[in-house]
This record gives structure tokens, sequence and C-alpha cells, in this order.
């Protein structure tokens, strides 16, 4: 007998829940009750949740990656000898590969092109 009574108040649970859902979708102004594949804004945001912070944590990379391109900068002429780019061991490594146009240095441009190519080749 108690088994039967919780089985009936778990149906009844599960019935009120859904019956609450379909309630809160179909109201008087709800255009998605209306229109049937669109959703409402709560019902996209559970489908799709908002992006985590990784654009900032990017940003907050990239401006890393530009400070640290400044302070290599000696010279401050903008860009990057290889005696200048061995304090950023990345660029040092990939010193003749970022230098596309080959002038013996490289600017925060063709790091910045260089890194984003890596990245793009990592993604895929």
């Amino acid at each position: 007998m108690n088994r039967s009574i919780i089985s009936l108040l778990a149906a009844g649970l599960f019935a009120g829940m859904a019956s609450a859902s379909i309630a809160q979708n179909v109201t008087a102004g709800d255009k998605s009750a209306e229109q049937p594949g669109s959703m409402t804004k709560d019902q996209k945001e559970m489908t799709n949740p908002p992006k985590s912070d990784s654009t900032a944590m990017n940003k907050s990379k990239h401006d890393k990656g530009d400070a640290a391109f400044a302070k290599a900068d000696k010279d401050n002429d903008g860009a990057l000898d290889k005696a200048e780019a061995k304090a950023m061991p990345r660029v040092s490594r990939n010193f003749d590969a970022i230098d596309t146009d080959k002038d013996g240095t490289v600017s925060l441009e063709e790091v910045h092109t260089y890194m984003k190519a890596r990245h793009n080749a990592a993604q895929k």
C-alpha cells in the first residue's frame, strides 16, 4: 500500500511539473506558442547557455602578449630583432616563420597574424 501511494505521489509530482512547464510556455502574450519551432528567450538560454568568458580570457592573453612585446622592444621601434625576441621564447623559436616580410624583424602585427593562424590550425 505504501509503495502505491509513493508511486501516485511521484506520478502526480511529475505531472504537475509537466503541467507547470506547459502552462509557462502557453501564456496570453507568448508568441512562441503561436509559432511552432520558435523559442522563448529562457528556452534559448537553456538550449544555448551564454558563452563563458573565453573571449575575455583571450583578450587578457592578447593584452599580456602585447605588453610582453612592448617590454621586449628595447629600442621602441615597434619591431623585435632576433636579440630582442629572445625575451619572448615562443616568438624567438618561430622567428623566421613569423617574419613574413623577411626584413629581419617581427612586428606586433606579424606576431598576431602568426598566432592567429596557429590558433585556427589547432581548432581544425
